[in-house]
């Protein structure tokens, strides 16, 4: 039995190890999400969360320049835990669930080497398109254990301003305090399960 357990460790450690040669994933949904957070006057950030995320990405471990993903994100999935402050985010007032139902991600190039990476592409939010660039990290390719497919974990975090894509508009009250921050963080995690 423990001969037998060893293996199983052997083979899982031989696994991952496996290299991507332009290997294309389907996005996991139920491991993946686009969390944004945005200081509310001035004292916390309010945490919201698309729980609607799908797309597909091709790594390339040995030819990072063929890395390639397109991601979206359907509006109307943000989850904040609070109901009034989640129709708010949706309204016309802001993201305009029903006349922009979708964000859009799009990476168009990887550089890097070690542990240390950067992302090159396109955000679409809001009927507006710009260009980002923002720090990743890559996991991977390995295999995921419960489908027995290969695997690949790309984390990062980015800071945009919600008025250049006309979400909303600079909220100050008449002493100057700020209601809501225009500066939007989000931090993405993004499960990659081979085809």
């Amino acid at each position: 039995m423990k001969n037998r357990f060893k293996s199983l460790l052997i083979l899982c450690a031989a696994l991952s190890t496996i290299p991507s040669l332009g290997q294309t994933y389907i996005v996991d949904a139920g491991h993946s999400s686009f969390q944004s957070k945005v200081i509310r006057f001035g004292v916390v950030p309010v945490v919201g969360r698309f729980t609607d995320v799908s797309g597909k990405l091709t790594y390339d471990s040995e030819d990072l320049s063929k890395t390639r993903a397109q991601i979206t994100i359907k509006t109307d999935s943000y989850d904040a835990n609070n109901a009034g402050g989640e129709d708010a985010v949706k309204s016309d007032a802001f993201l305009n669930v029903a006349e922009f139902p979708e964000i859009r991600f799009e990476l168009a190039s990887l550089t890097g080497e070690g542990d240390k990476y950067k992302a090159t592409g396109t955000i679409e939010l809001h009927g507006v398109k710009k260009t980002i660039e923002c720090p990743v990290s890559i996991v991977g390719p390995s295999i995921d254990l419960p489908t027995r497919k290969q695997s690949v974990g790309i984390m990062g975090s980015l800071i945009i301003d919600r008025t250049e894509f006309e979400v909303g508009r600079e909220m100050k009250l008449p002493n100057g305090m700020v209601i809501i921050d225009n500066s939007v963080m989000i931090d993405f995690v993004i499960l990659g399960i081979a085809e």
